[in-house]
């Protein structure tokens, strides 16, 4: 459950992307030649308790877990071979083994701030730069709900006959087991696997950073196109591999990207009909990922230095808006982003097989906005500095393999 958020964050923090053209203004406009633009933008999300899963259904981040042999005999080897050799002495002990239920609530909390500059090289060409900050906070609280029977256990063992050393060992081992606690599960992620301690975990840290060029092909009144494209760079955090709550801010590859905007506006600018439309492609690069053979026990004490290629992605709005003046407007947009399936090449098919799975990520959004420009009015010199400013909200409406959010947008941009 962790691990699995813990990813799903990871998509979530690079979808909280900025975007280079106006909040206000149609989707296929460029500035003029020699005009700036600085952008600033807040975003800040929900609480996230609940994730969608590879079947679009919603999945709490909570866990209640009952640890009995049989959740416990395939964590490795040796416990294999433990309770394998319990159930010989004593079947009932083996039926009955547990270490108690413990019960985990998983949530995460996370803001974003961005940075944009954008020049205008001629009427038409417009590049920029984008690079994001994002605060993330993550917290995990184990809690035992129900005691292990292990007391029981070892007086039921207690005068039952072993036939082998191994048995006899077993045997013994089984009448001094403690007590189970989270403390005790604390230390087992920690000592057993290597993993950092759990807890409450915060950091702030940069994004990736994205530079591009945007090209308008048409000069129509009513309607236009546009194209962009670019680098996305990997100046992010990348995954850290030895935390089961350290969130990835970058996902450690170049991408480039090629984008289209186009847009159509009727009854005298009155509404406005705009589809933008990105495609990525993710470079592949070399990480080191924990590996593990069971897809239903992500945790794993082994590493591997492997290629990542990530999916690639397509990202695709559809905005109507529809302007009250030549200040204020309200907008709402259909959002659809997919990316396809990450492939890993491990040295054992079984990992590749389970790190392969459910990387496919699909969301589905709605958005609506309410935006304020005074560029009209200062071209009439009516105001003295001519921005917009845009405040938008966006729900959630199916996804696949993501955190399930609600996001909150402040943009403001400045013309000079």
């Amino acid at each position: 459950m962790i691990a699995t958020m813990k990813r799903e964050l990871s998509f979530l923090l690079v979808s909280l992307s900025l975007s280079a053209s106006s909040a206000f203004a149609t989707v296929y406009d460029t500035l003029p030649k020699g005009v700036n633009m600085f952008v600033l933008k807040q975003v800040m999300t929900s609480k996230i308790e609940s994730k969608y899963n590879s079947n679009n259904q919603e999945d709490t981040l909570s866990l209640k877990e009952n640890f009995s042999s049989s959740k416990l005999e395939n964590i490795s080897s040796s416990l294999n071979t433990y309770f394998k050799e319990l159930k010989a002495i004593s079947p009932d002990a083996y039926n009955q083994f547990s270490l108690g239920e413990f019960q985990a609530e998983a949530s995460a909390e996370v803001s974003a701030q961005g940075l944009a500059i954008a020049h205008g090289i001629t009427d038409r060409l417009t590049v920029y730069g984008t690079v994001p900050f994002y605060h993330i906070k993550t917290s995990v609280d184990f809690r035992q709900t129900k005691k292990s029977n292990i007391a029981a256990i070892a007086a039921s063992i207690k005068n039952s006959p072993t036939t082998t050393a191994t048995s006899t060992f077993v045997k013994q081992l089984t009448l001094q087991l403690p007590e189970t606690n989270e403390e005790l599960l604390q230390s087992f992620v920690v000592n057993y696997y290597g993993y950092k301690p759990l807890g409450t975990w915060e950091k702030d840290a940069l994004g990736d950073t994205e530079i591009g060029g945007i090209y308008r092909l048409t000069d129509l009144d009513d309607k236009g196109l546009t194209i962009a494209g670019g680098l996305v760079l990997p100046t992010g955090d990348a995954d850290d591999p030895d935390s089961l709550q350290d969130v990835s801010t970058g996902d450690g590859q170049y991408d480039t990207f090629l984008e289209s905007m186009a847009g159509i506006s009727f009854y005298n600018s009155a509404f406005q009909l705009d589809l933008k439309t990105r495609f990525t492609y993710q470079f592949a690069s070399k990480k080191t990922m924990r590996t593990t053979d069971d897809k239903d026990l992500p945790l794993s004490k082994y590493k591997e230095k492997m290629t990542e290629k990530l999916g690639d992605k397509i990202d695709s709005t559809l905005t109507a808006t529809y302007n009250f003046s030549s200040t204020i407007n309200l907008n709402s947009s259909f959002i659809y982003n997919r990316t396809g399936s990450s492939d890993y090449q491990a040295s054992d098919p079984k990992v590749k097989s389970v790190l392969d799975s459910n990387t496919l990520v699909i969301n589905q959004w709605v958005r609506v906005g309410i935006g304020f420009s005074s560029i009209e009015m200062y071209k009439s010199k009516k105001m003295e500095i001519p921005f917009e400013l845009n405040l938008s909200a966006q729900k959630l409406i199916n996804a696949k393999n993501t955190a399930n959010y609600s996001r909150f947008d402040l943009d403001f941009r400045l013309y000079f």
